[in-house]
């Protein structure tokens, strides 16, 4: 990986995780919940039986949630420091 990507990563990486988390403050009243609530209705749905939104089962649920979209955050951010760079490099020539 080069360091464009790398550095394109990180960025989106955080601020896929920070927007998740704004999204989360920002919006629980309208949507009726935060991921907390959403991962543990559909745990509920899934299992066949109620599972506490305090459960163990739902912060790791709630967390792989989260880490997912960072992930595709950081794809975007390193897909685009690699648009950039080569645009910004191609000025140079």
């Amino acid at each position: 990986m080069s360091k464009p990507f790398k550095l394109g990563f990180f960025v989106g990486f955080v601020f896929g995780i920070a927007v998740a988390f704004m999204m989360d403050f920002a919006f629980r009243d309208y949507f009726g919940g935060t991921w907390f609530d959403a991962v543990s209705q559909d745990l509920s749905r899934l299992l066949g039986k109620p599972v506490p939104k305090d459960s163990t089962l739902v912060l790791i649920g709630t967390t792989m949630v989260i880490m997912f979209i960072g992930l595709i955050g950081g794809l975007l951010g390193g897909v685009a420091g690699k648009l950039i760079f080569g645009f910004l490099d191609s000025l140079d020539n």
